[in-house]
Parts: C-alpha cells; structure tokens; sequence
C-alpha cells in the first residue's frame, strides 16, 4: 500500500495568527449563539473550539464548554435577548 505523506506541521498545529484568529471566531460565535441560532452558531463554536485543542492550543476546552453553556442559555432565552437588544437598538 502506498504510505500517506502529511504536507504542513506535524501534529496538525496551527499558527499563531491562525489560533488568535480562531479563538475570536469561535467566542464571537458562542456569544452570537446566545442572541440568536443558537444551533448553528453554537454548532460552529463548538467546532471552533475542538479544533484548537486539537491543534495544540490550551484555549479550545474552555472555548467549548462555554460555547455549551451559552448554546443551552440561548436555546431558552434567545428570542427574550433578540426582542430585547431589538429595542435597545431601536428597529
């Protein structure tokens, strides 16, 4: 059988702009999930967040429980905050 060459870092490691990048992306996401799709933007956080621990990053478990806790919060209260930031926004 032929053997599977890896291209790029061993170990699957990201760069460093790619891990501050992803930590944002994915703590914006879980904060998104808590207004409004908590499932879809939850979903991508929680993805976010594996793959940075996977990557060798100490962010991406703490980026995964909260992106849980905001998910579960946001599957009770979103169209509460959605009707609430509404008004504050004035639309």
């Amino acid at each position: 059988m032929d053997k599977v060459v890896r291209i790029g870092r061993p170990g699957g490691a990201l760069p460093k702009a790619g891990i501050i990048l992803c930590t944002a992306a994915g703590w914006a996401a879980a904060v998104a999930s808590l207004v409004r799709f908590p499932y879809i933007f939850g979903a991508a956080a929680i993805i976010l967040g594996i793959r940075l621990s996977r990557g060798g990053s100490r962010t991406g478990m703490p980026l995964v429980a909260a992106s849980m806790l905001l998910m579960a919060a946001g599957l009770v209260f979103s169209d509460t905050l959605y009707e609430y930031l509404k008004n504050i926004a004035g639309v």
